[in-house]
């Protein structure tokens, strides 16, 4: 029987750049880096490409060209106890690496009795504990086939790119509404999902969704050491300074 959630306004985050300062796919990967998992060749090419992304000199986007297909490829030779031990680090270490106008919001949202909701491009073996660490709900992360206690190789869920569908099928699933709804993410793949709800946040946007955020008169939140900046379209089109507050 399909729990009926309906009862609570919804708040959906986005979790990767936008509660956690990095992105928790990443980090399994360059623990895995750590571990030796990949083979030589792999292992070069992905240190040179991050190397070049954190230079300049290439885009992120071919960082995740070589590290994604790096790790799909050799995911069926990792036991979900060793991938779970690896989350388990990684969470260990995450404290710091927080943002903390969205831990904030999180819970004085969690507190005012939203239901709160995190959808992620990272896997759900990895998004499912770090989200209940932070009070979530439930969360929707990039879902990888298993079967006896292996990683089988194969995408059972994608979530990048899919987050707007993703989204109406949950609220359908549940009996939801986004009435009253926030939401809040930093990247280009959050926009659909911002177009959605009542209340969208474009956290430390990247230039895409800046542009978005702009164009539809989006609140726009940066968060600098221990200042929030809120900017917001003023009544000639602009976009000004709202309010700072410390954190």
């Amino acid at each position: 029987m399909i729990e009926k959630k309906n009862h609570k306004k919804l708040a959906i985050f986005d979790i990767d750049g936008t509660l956690y300062r990095w992105q928790l796919y990443y980090e399994v990967v360059f623990q895995l880096l750590e571990n030796n998992f990949f083979d030589e060749s792999q292992t070069q090419k992905i240190k040179k490409v991050f190397h070049g992304w954190q230079s300049r000199e290439v885009d992120f986007h071919v960082f995740e060209s070589i590290a994604i297909p790096a790790l799909e490829s050799k995911l069926s030779s990792l036991t979900v106890p060793a991938f779970e031990s690896i989350v388990d680090d990684i969470l260990n270490d995450s404290q710091h690496k927080i943002y903390s106008y969205t831990r904030n919001l999180a819970s004085e949202l969690k507190e005012e009795g939203y239901f709160l909701l995190a959808i992620s491009g990272s896997m759900q073996e990895i998004v499912e504990p770090f989200s209940k660490r932070y009070g979530f709900d439930d969360c929707i992360g990039w879902l990888y086939e298993k079967n006896d206690h292996k990683f089988t190789g194969r995408t059972l869920r994608q979530t990048v790119g899919r987050k707007a569908k993703i989204l109406q099928d949950y609220i359908q699933l549940h009996g939801m509404s986004l009435t009253g709804s926030i939401g809040i993410g930093d990247s280009t793949s959050d926009i659909e999902m911002l177009e959605l709800v009542d209340d969208p946040i474009a956290f430390n946007p990247n230039e895409q969704l800046l542009a978005a955020a702009e164009k539809n008169g989006w609140k726009i939140v940066i968060e600098r050491k221990n200042i929030a900046y809120t900017l917001q379209k003023d009544n000639d089109g602009s976009i000004v300074l709202a309010q700072a507050d410390r954190l």
